[in-house]
């Protein structure tokens, strides 16, 4: 049996994904299963520690045999970043803007460095990182379910998706209600409640961490239905445990 633990927006919060992933390594030790753990994207911006959390999901996925990253919209705009330059400093200015001051501080530099310099030490000084993110995937299937950042298009079958837009997409995703080929494990759009969602069609699990200090990831096996863990860091220390979702299913 193949149980994926599904993180999702993490947003520079390292010390919550710590916590997550003990917590995971935990429940994953009770049932001894064949486990996989799956980042569905924005691991960096906003929060203080986007490079250590970028270290933290690398090293998971090494040690984590079928674990993986899925690119989310604001590792896009760092990869724009790097590779736009005739366009680098207006998306410069969107990607500062939503959050990637705070990514480049965390990994040395701020905006008196230039544009050009903060590109090329990204490049030489992390190459590690950059090439991850090169790599990483759009969406990834199960049996069951399809992982991706943000959504899918419900008028597109799975095969014809455009990954740009399984990044970015909002609307037209999140008010969709009818049946699609699998259930979409997503992030992207933080739930109004901090809790995860289970809907009839997807499984949102975008808590919001940066602002909410709840970090979740969906637990799914075959044989079971969802389960949730998540951090709350509102004590004296970031605990974390099982949570009950939003249940939206007719």
């Amino acid at each position: 049996m193949l149980i994926t633990y599904a993180i999702g927006d993490i947003h520079g919060r390292s010390d919550l994904l710590d916590a997550l992933l003990e917590a995971i390594r935990i429940d994953a030790s009770k049932r001894g299963a064949r486990t996989q753990i799956v980042f569905l994207g924005d691991v960096i911006d906003r929060g203080p520690h986007s490079r250590q959390a970028m270290e933290r999901v690398l090293e998971t996925i090494e040690t984590h045999p079928g674990s993986a990253l899925v690119l989310g919209n604001h590792e896009e705009f760092l990869l724009r970043f790097l590779d736009d330059v005739v366009h680098r400093e207006t998306v410069a200015r969107h990607w500062f803007a939503n959050g990637g001051l705070a990514t480049i501080a965390s990994y040395g530099f701020s905006e008196r460095d230039g544009i050009d310099t903060i590109a090329e030490g990204l490049s030489t000084g992390f190459p590690t990182h950059i090439a991850a993110l090169r790599a990483a995937d759009w969406s990834i299937e199960t049996d069951s379910h399809v992982f991706v950042h943000g959504g899918i298009d419900p008028a597109l079958p799975l095969d014809r998706q455009d990954p740009v837009t399984t990044r970015w997409i909002r609307h037209e995703f999140l008010e969709f209600q009818g049946p699609l080929e699998k259930i979409v494990v997503h992030g992207h759009t933080p739930t109004d409640s901090f809790l995860p969602e289970v809907h009839g069609n997807r499984i949102a699990v975008d808590t919001g961490a940066f602002g909410s200090g709840h970090l979740t990831c969906a637990v799914l096996a075959s044989d079971a239905p969802p389960r949730f863990l998540a951090t709350d860091d509102s004590g004296r220390r970031i605990a974390t445990g099982e949570v009950r979702p939003l249940d939206f299913r007719k």
